[in-house]
């Protein structure tokens, strides 16, 4: 699993249906969301993937909702799970929103995702609620404690 064979870029249209089968087999086969609540319904939505060739082996999206940007549909390959790939394409996609007139972003976080987002400056902001047999805790990162954080 050599880092520099994966390249991590804002989704392609021409691999946005590959895009799409890997989310739901995530979302819907590992995690058991229902396919129908997994498309994003936002005019305004940007996506990036972690590729290799012609793979996709991780996504994230972030679109806006009542004027404010949200981040999510955090998903990585099992076999790059625990190597750093989350937290890049992380930080990759939430400088991209940044650099938009984006002062802070909200995000529903599952547990494994809670830690790195507060060390990107995140902060909780309520309490921890269910989402198909899964935690979800609400987050926002501000656009001052993100670049503090890593930059």
């Amino acid at each position: 699993m050599h880092p520099n064979r994966y390249k991590i870029e804002p989704l392609d249209k021409k691999h946005y249906a590959m895009a799409l089968l890997f989310i739901e087999t995530v979302f819907n086969e590992e995690q058991h969301i229902p396919k129908e609540l997994i498309p994003l319904t936002s005019t305004t939505q940007k996506w990036w993937c972690i590729r290799t060739n012609n793979e996709v082996l991780g996504i994230v999206a972030a679109w806006t909702q009542n004027g404010e940007w949200h981040w999510g549909r955090l998903a990585i390959h099992k076999k790059l799970r625990g190597l750093g790939f989350g937290k890049k394409i992380a930080l990759f996609s939430l400088e991209e929103i940044f650099k938009t007139s984006a002062e802070h972003v909200i995000i529903d976080a599952r547990d494994i995702t809670v830690n790195m987002v507060l060390k990107m400056g995140g902060e909780i902001t309520g309490l921890k609620t269910d989402f198909y047999g899964h935690p979800i805790t609400p987050m926002k990162i501000d656009k001052l404690n993100f670049l503090k954080s890593y930059f």
